[in-house]
């Protein structure tokens, strides 16, 4: 008696594919599940069902709109990449990630933005374990929000930068290399400028 849909909590691939309407289902960043997980997905990808051993199959209502996300933290199956259509999507330029910062961060300054957005671009040229994404780019923002920072000198950024890197190595690598282009933000004669250098490893 207690093998029936009373007792089922369905999860998110079981209401997807048993839904009454069309969905899409949001699988975020597979690379992070266990092979076990990457498995069942086979099914669903494949024949659009789930098996239920005390139940039998489950089949979809309607077939769902499936995206995967990955960044490539380890190696996903052969069997997974046949039943995919792979787009590769890469960090966004200067000006579009500027829009998404004022659009996300409507009261932080243009001159703040700017230069947020600025040093991030050029830190994800650095060789670093993990390169700072989007939502990095917008805790900082938020974070200079609430501090009430008007402009980017060096002390800020050695105080703040910690918002957008997770590893340890990857901020001490930033904070060596950042100080000459904070220092090319900072007009000379400003407090804490000073005149630019003539050559920048992040130029």
């Amino acid at each position: 008696m207690f093998f029936s849909k009373r007792f089922i909590v369905p999860r998110p691939l079981l209401r997807a594919i048993t839904s009454e309407q069309p969905v899409v289902l949001l699988i975020d960043e597979i690379d992070k599940a266990d092979a076990e997980f990457e498995a069942f997905l086979l099914e669903v990808l494949s024949d659009f069902q789930v098996t239920v051993p005390e139940l039998g199959t489950i089949e979809a209502r309607h077939l769902p709109v499936v995206v995967l996300t990955s960044n490539a933290a380890r190696e996903i199956s052969d069997a997974l990449k046949r039943r995919c259509l792979h787009l590769h999507i890469d960090f966004p330029p200067s000006e579009q990630e500027l829009a998404i910062v004022k659009l996300k961060i409507p009261g932080l300054a243009e001159a703040l933005a700017q230069a947020v957005v600025g040093l991030v671009q050029k830190v994800r040229r650095l060789d670093l374990k993990k390169a700072p994404s989007i939502s990095e780019t917008l805790d900082w923002a938020r974070a200079l929000t609430i501090l009430n920072v008007e402009t980017l000198g060096d002390a800020v950024v050695q105080d703040t930068l910690n918002t957008i890197f997770k590893y340890e190595g990857d901020l001490r690598r930033a904070q060596a290399e950042l100080r000459d282009f904070v220092a090319r933000q900072t007009p000379a004669g400003s407090p804490g400028g000073e005149p630019p250098p003539s050559q920048s490893p992040l130029h």
